[in-house]
């Protein structure tokens, strides 16, 4: 998948969406966490239900696991969830990043859709167009050479953001509000499946990123750039792109996700 861009033209906007994407990953994961976290707020303030609703294979916690059990409160249905994002998301952050994804719509269902692309490898940038960065990917040469710096801090703000918010009070509220995502990932052909599935592949998609020495170099290519190490130019997309975000943004957004799905008892290889 081509890589950057340098100029305006219709080709050139292409490939900077994909450029974009190492932004687009953070921001999956931001999703994911801050949008719990938005519901959590809302339904903790909510009544309490008379009793836990009876447990299920979804919400039950096998003995010995320490996944936080699902808090009995009201949550509502998803083709009805973004009203309350947009109403509630702007008391707790002022993040530009945030902002920018305030103004789309099904907010869970693009978060699914996102982390489920993530997981086949794919650059999830259709869903999450609007993210993409303004400034555009720089190299240190003419026609080849590394990733400028500027480049790299493109994405410490996306990277700070996520880290920001401790991992397990986000799977606290990824349980408390998993029937949302279940909803959108069955409507996205997993009928029957748990959304903890993604969220799995996803990481371990990432994960799979391999360890570079030193930063990668890209070649300059008619309106896009590519890497000139064939071994990382014929990995899947998200992982090519991954490598875009730098060594130090990389190892943060790894450590948070293994920290996260430890604290879910997913189990990640």
């Amino acid at each position: 998948m081509p890589l950057g861009h340098q100029s305006d033209s219709p080709t050139d906007r292409a490939a900077s969406r994909a450029s974009s994407a190492g932004r687009w990953i953070i921001v999956g994961a931001v999703a994911l966490a801050m949008g719990s976290l938005i519901f959590f707020w809302w339904t903790s303030r909510a009544r309490p239900q008379a009793a836990p609703p009876a447990p299920t294979a979804e919400t039950d916690v096998a003995v010995g696991s320490h996944r936080p059990k699902r808090q009995p409160m009201e949550i509502p249905a998803l083709d009805l969830s973004d009203a309350i994002v947009r109403e509630l998301i702007s008391r707790l952050s002022q993040s530009p990043l945030l902002e920018r994804l305030l103004a789309t719509k099904d907010l869970v269902r693009t978060a699914t859709l996102v982390v489920e692309q993530i997981g086949d490898g794919k650059t999830p940038a259709a869903p999450l167009r609007p993210m993409r960065p303004d400034s555009r990917l720089a190299i240190t040469g003419e026609e080849s050479g590394r990733i400028a710096a500027a480049s790299y801090a493109r994405w410490n703000a996306a990277a700070t953001t996520l880290t920001a918010t401790r991992p397990n009070e986000a799977a606290q509220c990824y349980v408390n509000i998993k029937e949302l995502f279940d909803a959108a990932y069955h409507e996205l052909g997993h009928p029957g499946s748990s959304f903890d599935e993604a969220i799995v592949r996803a990481i371990q998609e990432l994960r799979d990123t391999p360890e570079i020495t030193a930063e990668p170099t890209l070649v300059r290519k008619p309106g896009y750039f590519e890497h000139a190490d064939p071994a990382l130019a014929a990995l899947p997309p998200v992982q090519k792109q991954f490598l875009l975000i730098g060594s130090d943004n990389r190892q943060r957004i790894l450590a948070w996700l293994t920290q996260f799905a430890d604290a879910l008892d997913l189990k990640v290889n």
